[in-house]
């Protein structure tokens, strides 16, 4: 079901009763096809950015998006912007279910490019905005599947890692102005060695 491009581009009065008459045509379709993830995916993203946009999306579809969410992230379908809404609806009322939601994302990820390794290209853009976000929440703290992550998309985990550190400690009031000196200091001495060993593997071999 493409809805996305009509219905974000409709008047608030109109999503209303589009968003009504969607979710129903996703009811019906799913009862058809229960197994197909798929479509449950897309059920799962129309509901989680309707929660988003639409003021009053009942929280009994709430509830069905996220379990339909729960089952399809058992198989091995893969779809990173399930887990990146799904993570952004936990983040503000659970911090610990959306840091597993991301990490679940990630390790996702990880497994199934491994697997498809042509398809990375499609899936890395969002496959990151997951990652940044776990990042946020465990800050501070390396984490092997971030590490693995990080490797497969050529980017420096540590030196993102360090960022939200810095960024955290701006946002404390009073801010820590030793402890940012500190974090600073490190952030360059980071993208200086990042920089560095990018440079190394772009120097072609004699």
């Amino acid at each position: 079901m493409d809805f996305m491009n009509n219905f974000f581009l409709s008047p608030k009065g109109k999503k209303d009763a589009q968003y009504t008459k969607e979710y129903n045509r996703f009811q019906t379709a799913l009862k058809r096809n229960s197994h197909d993830h798929g479509l449950r995916s897309q059920f799962v993203k129309f509901c989680l950015v309707s929660h988003f946009t639409i003021e009053g999306t009942p929280a009994g579809h709430l509830t069905e998006a996220l379990k339909q969410f729960e089952e399809v992230a058992r198989t091995d379908h893969f779809d990173p912007q399930v887990y990146y809404l799904a993570g952004r609806y936990y983040q503000d009322k659970d911090r610990v279910k959306a840091h597993g939601v991301y990490l679940a994302g990630v390790q996702h990820f990880n497994r199934y490019v491994g697997e498809n390794p042509g398809v990375k290209s499609d899936f890395v853009e969002m496959a990151y905005a997951i990652a940044l976000n776990f990042v946020t929440l465990q800050y501070g703290q390396i984490h092997p599947d971030l590490e693995k992550f990080f490797k497969i998309i050529r980017k420096s985990y540590p030196l993102h890692n360090k960022r939200v550190e810095l960024e955290n400690e701006l946002r404390k009031s009073p801010p820590n102005q030793e402890r940012i000196k500190e974090l600073a200091q490190e952030l360059r001495e980071l993208k200086e060695a990042t920089d560095a060993l990018q440079a190394k593997r772009k120097t072609p071999k004699e």
